[in-house]
């Protein structure tokens, strides 16, 4: 049987004009060279591929300070050798990077393999050789420079730090490395799709695959490349995607490297250097998202074996919103989450700290067994870690995307006039509140609230992070969600602020057992301004929580509740400041029901029910009041403001 077949010469057709030309390789005239270079040329010569004559010329007539004052020369000279390894004919309206040289390189010689009907083994020779030539380039480079006397600390610098670049792109497309990795049947996939904000795309294709022809007896390798454009991209544009590329290259390096050793019962594949970072650097101006997958099938069983990664980031700029989807499965491990975030926000450290510190808890609070006294993760310790791995990347993205819209913001000018001059001076002014007014007294409430108090600057969004670990009958799966949502409404001269803040934890065995953990908190704030002074705030924060155990009973060949409990926390907080009158309501309130099952001979469901209840309300006022009870005219200016207010924030 042979797992995969050659590459598809319908999507390698489309590199028009980009075959390699190796033959026609112009050489260096004597004629132009002066002095002393010109034997060191002359060596240079017999071992390297040419520069052109232009070029070379400026570097022996100017100085070394003239010639290589910046990388820039440098790099001409580089881009002189890579190009010399193959031609394009068409003309193109940016420069090639460094990287793109190369990949276009390895391209052009496998779609001329091809053309040819090259089987396997020639291809994956031409693949080597083309890897070869695009490291000898490099050397070339250093020699000419060298012999002229101009390759300095700066310039070693300069290409160390290319060519590293070059062998990270170069890297998924190197078969007879990967072959090397992967001993066994394998199947080797790396797709990336970018568009450009123009609508033009561009698509990246690799597959590799070992496999067995039963009627041959042999083992036959197999793999397919591909790089297509559809549209012309400007420089800018291919600036834009040459940062994509390199930021997903980096996440298929570590990708492929946990792949090695998933399937390992004893290793815990690490996959803690996986980032999505470079999403916080995503050119919006340039590119309006992209979508890649990577994929590995080992058939070392009878059941095919899979790691799959698909990730989709965009933009809508119309409607200022940006969207990821994650989705990670590898052997018993499903990691899914998704971020809808917008593109207006500002920086709030303290307000993403306490972010992370909720999701964390959240975590913890669903990762628990089903055992009440049990504090060890349900999922196991393997289970476990490659969870946290996983949870460890959705925290980061949403931290890249909050960064990515505060960069966003800054750059559009209706953020400043709709953002600025209303959701963070009130957040300004609700925090100084907070903090700084003694009269304050807060929300005292049992569950701490993990949230935080105030509103955020951070920009809205509607997070989701799920992981299920399926081991046959035992199906675990814990659920986190996080979101924000701001409005601004204006009434007179009354405008105001309102967000609510939700997170939410849950857990269950899926099809396997009934058990199940829930929990929900939130805290919501609502603002009223008069004459940029705070006249308004009310404060809510509530957790709710449901769980129910169960246990295996054989003499029923059923799950028998143990225990279930109903707990629910609020605490709320109504604050008037008008005509420097403080007027504040507190509310708490505290309810708990549980059930627990009794070990009894006589009944065969017996349940010890347990009920608390509390709750305290508190009234101040603070100020001048006798002048509310001696003028009348104070008292009814201050009560017809109270009533606006407080209509303003019932309106809401």
């Amino acid at each position: 049987m042979v797992n995969n077949v050659l590459g598809s010469q319908a999507n390698l057709s489309t590199l028009l004009a980009q075959s390699v030309n190796n033959a026609n390789q112009s050489s260096v005239s004597p004629s132009l060279l002066t002095g002393s270079d010109l034997q060191a040329i002359n060596d240079l010569q017999t071992n390297a591929p040419k520069i052109s004559d232009e070029l070379l010329s400026q570097l022996n007539n100017e100085t070394i300070d003239e010639a290589l004052a910046s990388n820039q020369k440098v790099e001409d000279v580089l881009k002189q050798q890579l190009t010399s390894l193959f031609t394009i004919s068409s003309t193109l309206n940016y420069k090639l990077s460094d990287e793109e040289l190369t990949l276009r390189t390895v391209i052009s010689s496998q779609h001329e393999g091809l053309l040819k009907n090259e089987n396997s083994t020639q291809l994956i020779e031409r693949l080597n050789t083309s890897v070869k030539n695009i490291q000898g380039a490099y050397a070339n480079t250093s020699d000419i420079l060298s012999s002229l006397g101009q390759l300095g600390h700066e310039q070693k610098t300069f290409l160390a730090s290319s060519q590293q670049r070059v062998e990270r792109s170069l890297n998924p497309y190197m078969e007879s490395l990967n072959r090397a990795k992967y001993e066994d049947d394998d199947n080797y996939l790396f797709e990336l799709s970018v568009k450009t904000k123009e609508g033009d795309v561009i698509n990246i294709t690799f597959n590799s695959s070992q496999g067995y022809d039963e009627k041959t007896g042999e083992a036959i390798d197999g793999f397919g490349i591909s790089y297509e454009v559809n549209g012309n991209l400007s420089e800018a544009e291919h600036t834009a995607l040459t940062q994509v590329m390199a930021g997903v290259g980096e996440m298929a390096d570590e990708f492929f490297e946990v792949s090695e050793n998933s399937f390992n019962p004893l290793i815990v594949p690490n996959q803690t250097d996986m980032s999505l970072d470079f999403l916080a650097g995503f050119n919006s101006e340039q590119l309006a998202g992209f979508n890649v997958s990577f994929s590995t099938t080992q058939n070392k069983d009878l059941d095919s074996k899979e790691n799959n990664l698909d990730l989709s980031y965009s933009i809508d700029e119309a409607l200022n919103q940006q969207a990821l989807v994650f989705k990670a499965v590898g052997g018993q491990n499903d990691i899914d989450f998704a971020l809808d975030m917008s593109t207006i926000g500002a920086k709030d450290t303290q307000q993403m700290q306490q972010y992370l510190a909720s999701l964390d808890q959240s975590l913890e609070d669903s990762r628990v067994n089903s055992t009440e006294d049990d504090k060890e993760s349900a999922f196991g310790r393997k289970g476990d870690e490659a969870m946290q791995q996983g949870f460890a990347l959705f925290k980061g993205a949403f931290a890249s995307m909050s960064s990515a819209a505060e960069r966003y913001s800054n750059l559009e000018s209706l953020a400043d006039q709709h953002f600025n001059d209303g959701r963070a001076m009130v957040a300004d002014l609700v925090d100084n509140m907070i903090t700084n007014d003694a009269r304050y007294q807060g929300l005292g409430n049992k569950a701490p609230n993990t949230l935080g108090v105030g509103i955020s600057k951070l920009a809205d969004f509607d997070a989701t992070f799920s992981y299920a670990l399926d081991n046959g009958d035992y199906q675990p799966k814990s659920t986190i969600e996080l979101s924000q949502a701001t409005e601004q409404a204006q009434l007179g001269e009354l405008s105001g602020v309102t967000q609510s803040k939700n997170v939410s934890s849950h857990f269950d065995y899926q099809y396997s057992r009934p058990d199940y953990y829930d929990k929900e908190e939130s805290y919501n704030v609502n603002t009223a301004v008069k004459n940029k002074e705070l006249v308004g705030l009310d404060q809510s924060h509530e957790v709710d929580v449901d769980t129910k155990m169960f246990e295996f009973n054989p003499q029923t060949n059923q799950y028998e509740l143990q225990m279930a409990m109903q707990e629910q926390t609020i605490s709320k907080s109504d604050i008037r400041l008008i005509d420097d009158i403080w007027l504040e309501e507190n509310e708490n309130s505290y309810s708990m029901n549980k059930k627990e099952r009794v070990e009894s001979d006589e009944k065969q469901d017996e349940f010890k029910k347990t009920s608390s209840h509390s709750h305290n309300k508190l009234v101040t006022l603070i100020g001048d009041l006798d002048k509310l009870a001696e003028n009348k005219d104070v008292r009814r200016e201050y009560l017809t403001n109270l009533s606006q207010v407080n209509f303003f924030m019932d309106k809401k």
